[in-house]
């Protein structure tokens, strides 16, 4: 999760430093928020990509953490199922 936080920051960072450059230029306002965060986004995907990549591999290896096995069902779970599916 620290490398999640980590690689957030750094692309507001740039999103942030992106803006304050356009700033003089564009002034406050919508216009230069969404020039912003589309360089922003541009810049981060060029040159955060290693930590994209361990973010990527951090979710993944999460998300298999969290995967179960599917519950065998036991004797009698079976035999209830096959008496409701039988009056059906």
């Amino acid at each position: 999760m620290r490398n999640f936080w980590i690689y957030t920051l750094a692309r507001l960072g740039i999103i942030v430093a992106v803006g304050l450059i356009l700033e003089p230029f564009l002034g406050l306002n919508l216009v230069m928020a969404m020039a912003a965060i589309i360089i922003g986004a541009i810049l981060s995907y060029i040159f955060l990509g290693g930590m994209r990549a361990k973010v990527a591999e951090d979710i993944e290896t999460r998300v298999a953490k969290r995967a179960t096995p599917p519950k065998r069902k036991n004797v009698d779970e079976e035999a209830e199922d096959r008496i409701v599916d039988d009056e059906n």
